[in-house]
This record gives structure tokens, sequence and C-alpha cells, in this order.
């Protein structure tokens, strides 16, 4: 087939225009289709004709959702809106007005993941003209500053990960005064700024004000869906899945030492697995928002292991993501674990009659009963190959003081340094810190 042979959409017929195709990895597309798709969607060149069509079904779908929507609030900006309907818990992000043209797509509360807010900086230097006509720098240099905000609100969904959206049309200009919004995804910023040149602080400031406003809907979005499933249901065949792939692993890995080499993919995806075996043992049963995180990571273990099995590596996005929510469950564990060790003490105590409140005894760490993978392969020199375990403390953590909003603090999720915003959270990991 030549470069210019005339193309034909392979899911509405029509002939495609020279610069119209839109290609996937075995099929071609033209415009209008591509079209329909989700706006949150980006992976279509890398997608195949039978993923696209299930798309296609999913948005038509879509259409039913959107006519049933039924807003009661509305935030954001004149760029782009969050749509809330809280009577049906659904919510959906568009800067459409005729929302039944742009079919938005319509999200349920329990797929809203998290939000992060993404401020921007911009640095223009200001220069003078000298004697000689020349341009110069001031002494000390002088520097114009604006900045430009997008809200990201990660979603569990099957076509997208996250709905990035701007809050600000372009740059904003705040003069000569830096607004130190702090590290990427930082929610508190100081208002502390004096302008020379009155430029659009206050509009800088509604687009601080709207991007928490935003999250914390998203944050009330999560803990209004969580009741409806408080009690965890334990299917015995989720575990015996993974402890059978985790098995044909091993013995897959065993047959690569037998050649002298351990594919290190391989070996990344069974510390993955032995991992979440171990997750899965330990989950409690009355925790949504923890097993909602479990969830989640189960979802991105499975999205890393499809991304290793076809040869590549696994995006560093996913890992860092998936990194992040295995410390946060591991965490989360071992401090139900201590609680409710401290409390069968002290249930134990009383029974004996001893009405003394008592230290919390060390504990060793063998002692907190980690369940054990089902395998055991061995790498290429004969050890075995190290499997990931959550850190087991070794004392119950004392309460710290709390500490007052704008005030920095490091925070001992992620060792970021992070200023205390009016949400209270770790605007790095989400990490609740007040």
């Amino acid at each position: 087939m030549g470069l210019f042979d005339k193309k034909f959409c392979d899911f509405c017929g029509n002939k495609i225009g020279l610069l119209g195709n839109k290609k996937l990895e075995d099929a071609n597309m033209c415009k209008d289709c591509a079209s329909k798709l989700s706006p949150w969607f980006s992976e279509r060149r890398h997608s195949t004709k039978a993923d696209i069509e299930k798309q296609l079904a999913y948005r038509e779908q879509n259409k039913s959702a959107v006519a049933a929507f039924k807003a009661t609030r509305t935030l954001g900006t004149a760029i782009n809106k969050l749509l809330i309907d809280d009577n049906a818990k659904k919510f959906m992000v568009t800067s459409a007005k005729n929302l039944a043209e742009a079919n938005p797509d319509v999200l349920d509360f329990s797929q809203a993941v998290g939000c992060d807010l993404d401020v921007k900086e911009n640095r223009i230097e200001i220069r003078q003209t000298d004697s000689s006509g020349k341009s110069v720098s001031y002494h000390p240099p002088r520097y114009k500053y604006s900045y430009e905000f997008f809200a990201i609100i990660r979603v569990n969904h099957p076509y997208f990960d996250d709905m990035k959206f701007a809050l600000s049309n372009g740059y904003i200009e705040v003069g000569e005064q830096p607004m130190n919004p702090g590290q990427s995804g930082g929610w508190s910023v100081s208002r502390s700024g004096f302008n020379l040149f009155g430029n659009k602080i206050d509009e800088y400031y509604k687009c601080v004000d709207c991007g928490n406003e935003i999250k914390a809907a998203v944050d009330a979005m999560r803990t209004s869906a969580a009741p409806q499933a408080q009690t965890y249901q334990k299917d015995p065949r989720v575990l015996a899945a993974l402890e059978e792939e985790a098995r044909n692993l091993s013995i897959k890995m065993e047959a690569q030492k037998a050649n002298g080499y351990v594919d290190p993919n391989d070996s990344a995806r069974y510390l993955m697995l032995t991992q979440h075996i171990t997750i899965e043992n330990e989950r409690p049963l009355d925790n949504p928002e923890l097993n909602a995180k479990i969830d989640e990571a189960h979802s991105l273990r499975a999205k890393i292991d499809a991304q290793l099995q076809n040869g590549g590596a696994a995006d560093q996005q996913d890992a860092n993501r998936y990194h992040l929510l295995m410390q946060q469950i591991s965490a989360e564990i071992m401090q139900i674990k201590t609680a409710n060790m401290r409390a069968s003490a002290m249930g134990a105590l009383g029974a004996l009659g001893v009405g003394a409140v008592v230290a919390p005894a060390m504990v060793p760490a063998g002692a907190m009963g980690a369940a054990r993978p089902p395998v055991s392969p061995t790498d290429t020199s004969g050890g075995a190959i190290p499997i990931v375990m959550p850190v087991m403390p070794q004392q119950a953590p004392q309460a710290a003081s709390v500490p007052p909003i704008g005030s920095q603090v490091v925070c001992p999720m992620c060792q970021a340094t992070v200023v205390i915003g009016r949400a209270g959270i770790c605007t790095n990991c989400g990490n609740k810190l007040v």
C-alpha cells in the first residue's frame, strides 16, 4: 500500500482525508470517529481496533448517564467546571455548555481516588537601557512573575487515570513579588505578597481557593462513597489466584535459573505478587478507605505486570504511585495491628483485675505474624530472592503535637517538606498530617 493510497475508516467506513487518519495499532480511524472517544483518553495510538470498539460502546452508553445527570453543585472557573450530582453520587468535568453534544464522562463518587493542584511558575527578567542604548540587567536583577493553575483529579477508570484541567486562563501575572506556591502539587500558598503594579493577584487567589474547593469536594466524594462498602467480604479465590500465579512464575524462574539467567522483569513481577499475597492475608474487613487503596494497588500491579510481561519497562508514574500506595497500606495495616494488640493486652489485664495502665511492651518483629509467600524461587547466585515485606515497628507510636496551619513540616510518609494548608494533608502524597 502506497503512502498516498486512499484509506477508509475501519469504524464508519468513510474515506479518510489526506491528513485526517488517526492510526491505531491495527486499524485506521477518521477524525469524526476519534472525536467520539473520551477527551481524557490518550492511548489511542497504542490501542487495537477491538479496544476502541469497546470504548465507543461505553461512550454511547455514557450519553444516557449525561441525560440523567442533575448537577447540584458547580465548582471551577469560567475555563473548566467540576459538576457534581450529590443525589446520584456522580460527577463530571467539562468546559462545554451543551452537555448532550459534548458527552462528558460521568463517573461515580467511588471512582474518585484523589486530587492535586499543579501550580506552574513563569519568571521573566525586567531589563533596563543603559546610557549607550544597550539592554542590561538591574542590580540586583528584577523579575516579573506569573502563574498557571491546573487541577488533577485522579480516578479509577478503565480508559484514563486522571482528569487534568486548567483553572486559570493561561498565566496570571502578579508583578515582581513571587507568590511562593511551594512544591508542585502544593495547595498552600503565601498570601503576604505585595504587588507594586496592582496586577492580577485577586485572580491568583481565586484560583487557589477554587483548587482547594475542588480538592475538598473530591475528598468528600470518597468519604460519602465509602459507606457503600463498609464490610469487605474476603474471597478465597482472589488469594488462591495470586498464589497460583506466583507458583507458576516461580516454576518459570527456576527454569530460567537452570539456564543461568533469571529475567529481571519476572523477578520484579514475583516481588509484587508476594507483596499482594501478604496484603490479602492482612486485609481488614471494616476499613473501606484502606480497602480502596488496596484495590487501587491491585489494579496498578496488574497494569505494571502487563507492561513487564511485554518485555518493556514499567511506566514511571504508575510505578511511583504503586510504591507510594504500598508504603501507605503497609503503614496503616501495622497501625491497625498494633492497636489490636494493645486492645487485646488491655483486655487480658482487665480480665485479671489489673486496672493500672502499663506502658506498651517491646514487640519482636517476628511476632506480628506476617504471611509467608507460597513459593520461594532462588536467584542466579543460588540465594533466595528477597521479598519486600512491610516494616514492623517495635513500639506503639506515641501521640505527636498537632502542627498549626501554615507551618512547615516533614511528612513521615514520603519525607517531603510541605506547608500545612487548610486540608491538613501532605500535598505530595496525600498523607493526613493534621
